[in-house]
């Protein structure tokens, strides 16, 4: 009877195992399933315009998927998948830094206008 328990719970640990083994196996959250995801961030920073007003961390993102793509073909998956998280982070930054950026530019400019009034005004003749 003893025996018979220590069976179950053997041929049970082996039947858990095995399944887990096989799910493990079977997932397709693959480095290279993620190229699109990667790939659709880029453009979506590229959309806000960030090769103009974020154009580092655009240019980093894009040579990082580059370098995932060559490290995939070199069957590296560990350093592509690195580079594909990496590359996600910078085309996160792009995207938010640009409108920042562009912000930031457009109230220098609005500066500049006003000061410039300003010194126009000062120059004009009094009204009497």
């Amino acid at each position: 009877m003893k025996r018979n328990m220590v069976s179950r719970y053997v041929a049970t640990g082996l039947v858990v195992m095995g399944l887990g083994m096989a799910a493990g196996c079977a997932t397709t959250d693959t480095v290279s399933s993620r190229f699109p995801a990667l790939e659709e961030n880029i453009n979506s920073a590229k959309a806000v315009e960030a090769q103009v007003y974020a154009p580092t961390p655009l240019k980093s993102a894009e040579a990082k998927l580059e370098g995932a793509k060559s490290a995939v073909a070199a069957k590296d998956m560990v350093t592509a998948s690195k580079l594909v998280d990496e590359a996600m982070v910078d085309a996160d930054y792009a995207r938010a830094m640009a409108p920042t950026e562009k912000a930031k530019l457009e109230a220098v400019k609005l500066r500049e206008a006003i000061l410039a009034l300003r010194e126009e005004i000062k120059k004009m003749p009094a009204v009497k």
